[in-house]
């Protein structure tokens, strides 16, 4: 049995200097992105471009479209600690996979104990990553930006989860026929994990990827003898490794199912 999520999304409460690297690395990083902030000049498509949604409101009436998803990543960037705190309060009142919050270790006691009067209990404050990110010593805003995200894949990489490509689930779920190619396993340093797939179409569109390389080349030339379910292994170590063009060794088994 495979479990599957959607992908992961990333909503990035306010839309400062901060807000813009982290939006596109976390694109690179293959979230769902929901950008915020009650400015409207700031919430532009020249400026974030790589954002899926932008949205200008204040921040004390965030819209319930950006909650009720828990695999949901959110990152509090506002200009000042009335808006974190807004965040902050509406955040913590829905599920979430992460809550982070920019600023001071004195702006972020300081909203700590306000929410703490306010009656949210003391498990739920201080679940808030704050100050946000990993300590890299960055400064900059890119750098900053990379302490945030190096955070999030950190709690996002806790524990295993099956993400399923989007246009591997519309190729499917739009009745495309061809074969799906799934990591059933792998060890060593094989390019993608356990449960990443990778659909072709009978028309030869491809939909995600199981790695990349000389594995799927050699994976996708042998889809047209696939007739039904069949596994098959590719050994990244020694001479096979050679042969398939690598050096980093590993195993890797992968299910053909034809669809």
């Amino acid at each position: 049995v495979e479990l599957f999520q959607e992908a992961p999304r990333l909503v990035i409460l306010g839309a400062g200097h901060v807000s813009q690297p982290v939006c596109q690395i976390g694109k690179i990083l293959g979230f769902d992105i929901t950008v915020v902030d009650d400015r409207e000049e700031f919430v532009t498509r020249d400026r974030f471009p790589w954002a899926d949604r932008l949205l200008c409101c204040d921040f004390d009436c965030l819209p319930e479209e950006i909650f009720g998803y828990e695999n949901t990543f959110y990152v509090a960037v506002t200009r000042g600690h009335q808006g974190d705190r807004a965040c902050a309060r509406r955040v913590l009142s829905h599920p979430h996979a992460y809550f982070g919050m920019i600023g001071s270790r004195t702006k972020v006691k300081i909203t700590k104990d306000a929410l703490l009067e306010e009656g949210f209990s003391a498990e739920k404050v201080e679940s808030m990553h704050s100050p946000i990110g990993l300590p890299l010593g960055g400064q900059l805003p890119e750098e900053i930006a990379v302490s945030i995200m190096a955070e999030i894949v950190k709690e996002k990489n806790r524990r295993y989860t099956g993400f399923a490509d989007m246009d591997v689930a519309n190729a499917v779920l739009g009745g495309e026929h061809g074969v799906m190619l799934t990591i059933l396993s792998k060890s060593g340093s094989s390019p993608r994990g356990t449960g990443s797939k990778m659909f072709l179409g009978e028309g030869g569109t491809s939909y995600g990827s199981i790695g990349g390389g000389s594995i799927e080349f050699t994976a996708c030339r042998e889809v047209g003898h696939v007739s039904g379910v069949q596994v098959k292994e590719y050994d990244l170590s020694a001479k096979d490794a050679s042969d398939l063009g690598m050096i980093c060794g590993g195993h890797v088994r992968i299910l053909f199912e034809r669809i």
